[in-house]
Parts: structure tokens; C-alpha cells; sequence
């Protein structure tokens, strides 16, 4: 389990390292919570082990798990598919199928989520520094819905639970059941409530999303950035980890409904495939193997993995990275000729590991536009942005400040050298803060992604 300063986890370690549930090493948990033996009976032990303390869980704990508990919201809408089918494939059970071709910018799947939390939630309890975390609350709501008999939580029973294979996410999840039971007035018995709570802990850790927003980062820059945590159940069943995929996941920030995108052409026949984080364009195989058994307990063998043994070379995006800061280093300094160098010299590198057409490079293309047309070239510049509108229009949410710089560029700029440029277009060249960006382009609320 990935280790987190939160109060959830901070406490499990405190009890386990202070030898307080004496018999936890000594035991045969593991083996019996993976084998077939009634979890109640292990869950009913740790209960009583954890009894003493109740005092203390309740002084860490209580607040925030009454908290997430006393505000559980499920949605009612339901998810939309068009063009695919799900059906079960050999070695993959089910999967994602097109029934027909489909383009890229295709939305396969429209779904609203189940339930979700918010990422940057100020903690309410009084406990500065301390709050659940993320996958922890996102747990305890679905758990809440069920013990209520919520009807709706019924789409997410058959999704998988396991929460990963690693024997010190096991334990802390069990513990963590423990002590969140303790903490409110279940019902119910509860070593059966902790079987339930620590089934959602896995089911959220395997199958939860995080919704992403582009946000302002350190340095007045554009940088994509996790907002929420969310449940989409018809997603997580039937959309299958590639990392090569040919889907994206696209996000409404106002709502959090989730759209599945083609984002290269698939045939009649084929699966359409997402990332479920680590991609070959991000790290080497023998990393992504790691983290995908860790957190979601298979091994992948998908087209970039299982043909070959040995990681990747990732010399070009160390390159690229070098040739980035040369370009961010020549902005600082109004060099905007070098930094147009730089930054196509860091484009063709990143060529090197992005398919053409994704994403990434296309909000590089955006950001060499700016510094081109900065550099005095205006016609260079109306191409890329034309080029990175292209993609962005198919993949990207049409509020997406990179989409928007884009468009409102192509509107502003000369369609052909012999038109004069618009009195806009010359404001941005030299604009020369954030502000001064925004108000040539005439708008406020963008951000431009330059370097």
C-alpha cells in the first residue's frame, strides 16, 4: 500500500509498530483472510484485540469517519455506451469491444459517478494536518450505502476487490476496517462490518478513478492535476489496462461525468483499452509491472509488454526534459528565438516515445506556438496552434485553457501572410506577464501553457 501522512494510515502504523495488536505477526491472518475461512471470525478477533484502544481510535479517528459516513451521496444517473459491447474475451474476461470502426475523438462511454470525494477538502475535524484519505473516505460512503440498503449500490457489488496482492495492503486494510467500525454505532455485528468495510477498501483501491483538471501550478503554469477520487462502475467492469491504449478518459470538472475517447482509430472487432496510470510513454516495463500487480494484482501482457523482457530506452525524455529547461531558461531571458529552438528540439524528442495525435504533444505544440509567434513568425505559429486544435478538439473538454488559447489564436491570427494580423495577436507577441496573456487573447479566466 502506498504510504500516506494521513490519519488513517498513521495510526494503523502507530498500533502495529507499538506491538499493540500482539497477535498480528504471530498469527496466521493472512493465509486465512486470502483462503477460505470466514473473514468474520478474523475480523471478530481484530475487534477484540483493537476493544482497549477504542478510546484512542475514536480521539484520531471518529470525527472524520462520522464525517464521511453522515455524508454519503450516491448518484442516480445512469452510464451510456455507443459503438461497443461488452464481452468476455480468453485470459481477459471482460472487455470492451467495438461493433464497429471507430474515429479517433469517437466518445465510447459517458457514465456520471456513483460516488466521489474531493481531493483538496479542507479537514473539518479541528486536527490540523490530519484527515482520511481519499480512497478511505470514497470507501466509507459506499459502505454507508450499503448498511442503509441503498439500491443503487447494488451497480458496484460485482466489481473486483481484491485491492492489490501485497501482504502490508492487506493488513493495513483489515486494520483500518477495525478501527473505522469502531468508530460509529453500526447495526450490525462487528466483525460483519468489517468484512463489508474492508471489502469496499479494496474495491476502491483497484477500481476507483481519479478525476483530473488542468490547475495552476507553482510558476503561473498549467499542469494536470488530480481533483477528485470517483467510482464509475460501468467504467471499471468492462474497460480493460493497455499500456499502449487507445482510449483516453476525459473529464467534466463541474459534474465529474466521465467520457471514454477513442483517441487513435479502432477497427470493427477490437478492443478499446485505457491506462489505469503507468504507460510505456512514462516509465520502463519492468516499473510498470511493479505497480500494476502491486495496486491491481495482475500482470500485464499487453502489446507493449508482453513482447519483450527488457525496459525501454528513455533517453529521449531525459533529453526532452534537458532541452525544456534550455527553452525555459531562453524565456526567462526574452531569447525567444533559442527558446523556439529548444523547445522543437524537445518536441522531436518526445515524438520519439508519444504516438503523433496524443495529447502531451499536442499542448507542447501549443506552448512552441506561443514562443514562435513571440519570436516574430506568425504564419509558423497559426500552423501549430491549427495543428494542436486538431487533437485537443477529439480528446480534450472544450474548456481546456489549452484548447481555448488555441482557438481563440486561430481567430485572432491571419489566415495567409498577405492578411494583416489582428491588433490581439501583435498584444500577445509582446505581452509579457500572465495578465497582459490573458488580456490579449481576451480572456480572463485563461492560462496560457507556455514555459
Amino acid at each position: 500500500m502506498v504510504q500516506h501522512d494521513f490519519a488513517d494510515v498513521a495510526f494503523g502504523q502507530r498500533l502495529l509498530s507499538e506491538g499493540r495488536v500482539s497477535w498480528w505477526e504471530e498469527s496466521d491472518f493472512l493465509a486465512q483472510l486470502r483462503g477460505s475461512l470466514p473473514k468474520q471470525d478474523l475480523f471478530g478477533r481484530l475487534c477484540e484485540e483493537l476493544q482497549p484502544f477504542r478510546e484512542q481510535i475514536l480521539k484520531d479517528l471518529g470525527p472524520r469517519v462520522k464525517e464521511e459516513t453522515c455524508g454519503a451521496f450516491l448518484s442516480a444517473r445512469q452510464g451510456q455506451k455507443k459503438g461497443v459491447e461488452v464481452a468476455s474475451r480468453p485470459n481477459q474476461g471482460r472487455s470492451l469491444v467495438t461493433t464497429r470502426h471507430l474515429e479517433r475523438g469517437f466518445v465510447v462511454i459517458r457514465e456520471y459517478p456513483l460516488a466521489k470525494v474531493l481531493l483538496d477538502l479542507e479537514n473539518r475535524s479541528g486536527l490540523p494536518g490530519l484527515k482520511l484519505h481519499p480512497e478511505t473516505r470514497l470507501a466509507l460512503q459506499l459502505w454507508n450505502a450499503e448498511r442503509k440498503g441503498d439500491k443503487r449500490i447494488e451497480a458496484a457489488k460485482d466489481l473486483l476487490d481484491h485491492g492489490g496482492n501485497d501482504a502490508s495492503a492487506l493488513k493495513m486494510r483489515a486494520l483500518l476496517a477495525a478501527c473505522c467500525t469502531l468508530c460509529v454505532d453500526v447495526g450490525i455485528s462487528r466483525n460483519a462490518a468489517c468484512e463489508s468495510l474492508f471489502h469496499w477498501l479494496g474495491c476502491v483501491r483497484v477500481n476507483a478513478v481519479a478525476v483530473t483538471a488542468l490547475v495552476e501550478a507553482e510558476g503561473e503554469e498549467m499542469q494536470q492535476a488530480k481533483v477528485a477520487l470517483a467510482l464509475y462502475p460501468d467504467l471499471a467492469r468492462s474497460v480493460n489496462h493497455s499500456c499502449r491504449p487507445n482510449g483516453v478518459l476525459r473529464f467534466d470538472a463541474k459534474d465529474s461525468h466521465v467520457e471514454l475517447v477513442v483517441s487513435a482509430g479502432v477497427d470493427a472487432g477490437e478492443e478499446v483499452t485505457i491506462s489505469y496510470g503507468p504507460t510505456s510513454s512514462t516509465m520502463p516495463r519492468s516499473q510498470r509491472l511493479g505497480i500494476l500487480m502491486a495496486q491491481y494484482g495482475f500482470e500485464c501482457h499487453c502489446t507493449a509488454c508482453g513482447g519483450t523482457s527488457v525496459d525501454e530506452d528513455f533517453q529521449w525524455k531525459r533529453k526532452a526534459k534537458m532541452l525544456d529547461e534550455r527553452a525555459r531558461a531562453a524565456v526567462a531571458r526574452a531569447a525567444w528565438q533559442e527558446a523556439v529552438i529548444a523547445c522543437s528540439a524537445s518536441i522531436a524528442m518526445l515524438r520519439q516515445g508519444f504516438r503523433d495525435g496524443d495529447v502531451e504533444l499536442a499542448r507542447e505544440e501549443c506552448k512552441l506556438a506561443g514562443l514562435t509567434l513571440r519570436a516574430g513568425d506568425a504564419v509558423k505559429a497559426r500552423e501549430l496552434w491549427s495543428s494542436s486544435a486538431d487533437v485537443l478538439r477529439c480528446l480534450v473538454m472544450p474548456a481546456d485553457p489549452d484548447l481555448r488559447e488555441a482557438e481563440e489564436m486561430l481567430r485572432q491570427l491571419p489566415a495567409s501572410p498577405v492578411q494583416k494580423a489582428s491588433s490581439s495577436s501583435a498584444a500577445f507577441a509582446t505581452a509579457s506577464s500572465k495578465s497582459e496573456v490573458a488580456a490579449a487573447i481576451g480572456g480572463g479566466e485563461m492560462v496560457m501553457g507556455m514555459a
